[in-house]
C-alpha cells in the first residue's frame, strides 16, 4: 500500500465524513423516530457535533493532497474516530440508551478508517526511515 492507496483513502473518508454528516442533517427526523425519541431540542449541540466531523471531512481531503504535510490531522482523525466508536458503543451497550442500531455502521466504518488512519502513520513513518 503506497501513497496512492492512502490519498484515496483519505479522500473516501472526506466523502464518508460530509456525506454522513449531510444525510444526517437531511434524516434528523427519521433518525430520531426510528429510536423513538425527539430530536433535541434546542438543536445547537447536534448541528455543531455535525459541524464538526463535516469539518474533519475537508481535513481529510487535506490529508488527501498532502500526506506528509497534514499527518497531524490523520492522528487527530484517528483519535475522533476511536472517540466515537468507545462513546456510542459505552452508550449502546453499557448505559443501554435508546441509539439506532444503524448506527453500528457508522460505528463500524470509523473504526475502519481509524485503522487506515493508523496504517497511514505507520507507513510514513517507516518511509522516512527508509529515506
Amino acid at each position: 500500500m503506497g501513497e496512492n492507496f492512502y490519498r484515496r483513502v483519505f479522500q473516501i473518508g472526506a466523502l464518508w465524513n460530509l456525506g454522513g454528516g449531510c444525510f444526517i442533517l437531511l434524516a434528523t427526523g427519521w433518525i430520531f423516530s426510528s429510536a423513538a425519541l425527539a430530536p433535541p431540542d434546542p438543536p445547537l449541540y447536534y448541528r455543531a457535533w455535525i459541524a464538526l466531523f463535516m469539518v474533519f471531512g475537508i481535513g481529510y481531503w487535506q490529508v488527501s493532497r498532502d500526506l506528509r504535510g497534514n499527518r497531524n490531522i490523520a492522528f487527530l482523525g484517528m483519535v475522533g474516530k476511536i472517540a466515537f466508536a468507545i462513546i456510542f458503543l459505552h452508550s449502546m451497550y453499557i448505559r443501554g440508551d435508546a441509539v439506532p442500531r444503524f448506527f453500528l455502521i457508522p460505528v463500524a466504518g470509523d473504526l475502519v478508517f481509524a485503522w487506515l488512519h493508523w496504517m497511514l502513520l505507520r507507513f510514513l513513518k517507516t518511509s522516512e526511515a527508509r529515506a
